[in-house]
């Protein structure tokens, strides 16, 4: 009885990373591809290479080139990925370690995992935490206050 009950959220979280994974490996690839046929179109509307070159010294030019680069992740993207995964986690181990007590013969299995849930999101907790202290002396927080829109 024990190992169904500890099986059955395993299986049940296996599953919803393996679609999680194909979904944004999908999303992404569109993504790219869609920018990456824009900005094709877009180059071949200059006839020459000095039309081309003024168009990438004005401010529009620029952010086209800007925008070549397939993600852009600030460093708030990063540490709000980061603390909201922290908070996800901590969430599912407090879960964890409720069932724990809750459903008998698999008290062990839901210790060993609520624990290492629980640690996860603790260490995404403090990453999240020193990039942002790490950010903010470097000055990448100051630098993308400017830059947001």
């Amino acid at each position: 009885m024990s190992e169904e009950v500890v099986l059955f959220p395993i299986m049940f979280t296996l599953m919803g990373f393996i679609v999680w994974i194909i979904f944004s490996t999908i999303r992404r690839y569109k993504t790219a591809k869609l920018q990456a046929d824009l900005q094709s179109k877009l180059l071949e509307k200059f006839g020459s290479s000095q039309e081309l070159l003024a168009y990438v010294q004005s401010e529009p030019g620029k952010r086209f080139l800007e925008s070549l680069a397939m993600e852009h992740r600030t460093p708030y993207s990063r540490i709000l990925g980061a603390a909201q995964t922290s908070i996800i986690l901590i969430f599912l181990a407090f879960a964890f370690l409720f069932l724990r007590g809750r459903v008998s013969g698999a008290e062990e299995g839901f210790l060993v995992f609520g624990i290492i849930t629980l640690s996860l999101g603790a260490g995404f907790g403090l990453s999240a935490a020193l990039s942002y202290f790490l950010s903010k002396s470097f000055g990448l927080l100051s630098e993308t206050v400017g830059n947001r829109s």
